[in-house]
């Protein structure tokens, strides 16, 4: 029966390994995994570490969801492709995207700059090890500077200030939607206005400006414009209602939403 086997070996020719960077390694290791899973179409939590080894640490990464076996053989192929230090981000098939070669490439960074983590393809037909790689520091770096990709494109942000910096004009903005830290950098023009919406410690701001994207995430933001954003008080949502007197014609409201709820009122949402 066909199966998709990887062995690990971390700390090659050295005893134990710090328990914060082995974990670093395994959580970018299922990452990867998963990663690969969806690319090929299986199930991206069929994956077991078993068969561990003492003294440099080795152990095996299993697949054991569900599969046909020709996935099986492209999962081998795809794996052999990613090991290939020959390879380049534009020659990956198979499925596989360039953010799982990226992934892939992360294993490589919790461990030190000499250091190395071995990898090894079982044959799927057997116990048999088909072919054995090393994913350096150096390598990993390698592929990343490969992938690498700079888009800069006008657009916004909400979210809240938490840092501001006067020297340099800078200010750090904790975006609402993502929760992630955005560095953003303001004209001179606009410092007083920027001064003057740090005044209140809560204040959410919207900002608009060029973008730096790095791999799909926002690296930088050079604003062209802030101000406050509108908060939602008690009451603002009634507002809303009465603000087209004609809008149900010579109907009340409930007659209308009556009508919208007949058999005969189709003809309104037409």
């Amino acid at each position: 029966m066909s199966k998709f086997r990887v062995k690990f070996e971390l700390n090659k020719g050295r005893h134990g390994i710090p328990l914060q960077r082995l974990a670093s390694i395994a959580k970018e290791a299922e990452k990867f995994f998963e990663m690969f899973a969806e690319d090929l179409k299986l199930d991206k939590e069929g994956w077991v570490a078993d068969n561990f080894e003492n003294g440099s640490l080795r152990y095996d990464v299993k697949y054991i969801g569900e599969f046909a076996p020709q996935v099986i053989a492209n999962a081998h192929k795809a794996f052999e492709q990613i090991t290939d230090e020959t390879i380049t981000p534009d020659d990956l098939d198979f499925g596989i995207r360039k953010e799982t070669y990226w992934q892939f490439a992360q294993i490589a960074n919790p461990i030190e700059a000499d250091d190395s983590i071995g990898i090894s393809l079982y044959d799927k037909n057997t116990d048999s090890i088909e072919n054995t790689t090393e994913l350096s520091k150096e390598r990993s770096l390698e592929i990343k500077k490969q992938i690498e990709q700079t888009v800069i494109e006008f657009g916004g942000l909400q979210g809240e200030i938490t840092a501001f910096f006067k020297g340099n004009n800078h200010l750090w903005i904790k975006d609402s939607i993502t929760n992630n830290r955005v560095v953003c950098t303001f004209k001179q023009e606009i410092y007083k206005q920027v001064w003057q919406l740090l005044k209140s410690q809560d204040t959410i701001v919207n900002v608009e400006g060029w973008i730096t994207r790095k791999n799909g995430e926002v690296e930088h933001l050079l604003i062209e414009k802030i101000d406050s954003a509108a908060i939602y008080q008690q009451g603002d949502l009634e507002k809303f209602f009465g603000c087209d007197p004609n809008f149900t014609g010579n109907l009340s409201t409930e007659d209308f939403l009556s009508e919208l709820r007949s058999e005969d009122g189709d003809e309104y949402l037409s």
